[in-house]
């Protein structure tokens, strides 16, 4: 008897969606061990922080806005080439600005043309994986297959952190950074690896034009709403996990181990990521179920309470650091799929690719224009400030969003 078309969707999903977990769960390891990309930038100081934390701010954002102005182009080429091809280029872009600092021995252009790499590899990376799933799930499984994808992400977080925590140790020198790149770079080899076993989804590749005025036209004809605020605010919140968070750690002196031979940075994303995955997991029917914006609207609470108790840890109470991660984590768990679900349900299959660059473009404003003000802001007023910030931009956004849509 042959199979039904339905059995072959669900085959074509079961495999796609397995392999794009898997690449997944390799490649994040390489992109959250970047949480010490700000301790390469003060190795390179040899000492200077001010002057390395505010580096640090324009190194990221001008990599940022590499990742953001090529989004229009990137969410076409997707419609037009292939999610798996554009994933591929974007694993080969991250390789190639990873292991190029093997070669950096001080702060100049080029660090900061490496960075732009990495982040072009990175919009690449999540513009086609996005579209990717997207297209080959049922839209009543489309949330809970990102939010899935996202846990593969998570676990990425539970060891990219660690790892490069044991391989830098407590003073690195070249050697252990010679080491911490090339790791990195064989995780992303293998995760793209997995690439070329991945079927191509039905209806992803068509023919058309690769310009911006069309990207324009797309986006506002599919316009998806004050969606894109929320991105926005998402993508400045994770300014701090991913690139401040080790500054802080580095700046405020708590650099002891905190719980047995395990040091702030590593407790920190075991209960984030530990949790955000847990939560994900449990819950991963419940958006589908009860509404995507209920459960938006408790992720986004929790993630405003969690940047201000960022205030709390000091070095005489490390331990503290528990509660922003957990509040943080429960945040990113129960926010970033739902908010990724939304922000595409207005644009066509055919379109989807440009529904995901707008979507990402909106997130990578966190950090083109939150990362110099917040190292700015640090510099100014300290971290307790910056930390205040973001918990309040987070809130006002959510605010503004919630009174347009409502909750329901």
């Amino acid at each position: 008897m042959s199979s039904t078309p339905a059995a072959e969707n669900n085959k074509l999903y079961d495999r796609s969606f397995l392999l794009a977990f898997l690449s997944q769960v390799l490649f994040v390891p390489a992109n959250a061990a970047l949480v010490h990309y700000a301790e390469w930038v003060q190795f390179l100081y040899r000492g200077n922080q001010e002057k390395a934390l505010l580096e640090l701010g324009y190194i990221t954002s001008f990599g940022a806005i590499l990742g953001f102005i090529s989004r229009p182009w990137l969410g076409q080429l997707v419609n037009r080439l292939g999610a798996r091809l554009i994933w591929i280029l974007g694993y080969l872009l991250f390789i190639t600005g990873f292991m190029g600092n093997l070669w950096i021995t001080e702060v100049s252009w080029t660090i900061y043309a490496l960075r732009g790499t990495m982040f072009l590899g990175v919009a690449c990376i999540f513009t086609a994986s996005i579209t990717y799933i997207t297209l080959t799930t049922p839209e009543q499984r489309r949330t809970e297959a990102i939010g899935i994808l996202g846990v593969g992400g998570f676990i990425g977080f539970l060891i990219g952190p660690m790892i490069g925590e044991m391989i830098l140790g407590a003073s690195p020198g070249n050697a252990a950074f010679e080491r911490y790149f090339w790791m990195g770079s064989i995780c992303v080899a293998i995760s793209m690896s997995l690439l070329f076993f991945m079927p191509s989804p039905p209806g992803n590749v068509k023919a058309g034009s690769l310009s911006l005025i069309q990207f324009i036209k797309t986006c506002r004809k599919y316009w998806p709403g004050s969606i894109v605020y929320i991105n926005m605010a998402f993508g400045l919140s994770m300014t701090v996990p991913l690139h401040l968070l080790k500054k802080f750690v580095l700046d405020s002196d708590l650099n002891d181990k905190l719980i047995g031979e395990l040091g702030i940075i590593t407790v920190f994303y075991l209960m984030y990521a530990g949790w955000g995955m847990t939560i994900r997991i449990l819950l991963k029917n419940t958006p589908d179920r009860i509404g995507r914006r209920k459960i938006l609207c408790v992720g986004l609470s929790s993630m405003t309470l969690g940047y201000a108790t960022y205030c709390l840890v000091t070095p005489d109470f490390m331990w503290l650091i528990l509660v922003p991660a957990f509040l943080c984590g429960t945040g990113h768990g129960l926010t970033y799929h739902c908010m990724t679900a939304l922000s595409l349900q207005t644009f066509p299959t055919e379109n989807r690719g440009t529904g995901s660059a707008l979507a990402l473009m909106a997130f990578d404003c966190g950090a083109v224009f939150g990362m110099p003000i917040m190292a700015r802001l640090v510099v100014w007023q300290g971290y307790n400030t910056m930390f205040l910030t973001v918990a309040a931009t987070v809130a006002i956004i959510s605010i503004i969003y919630f009174r347009q849509n409502g909750i329901r």
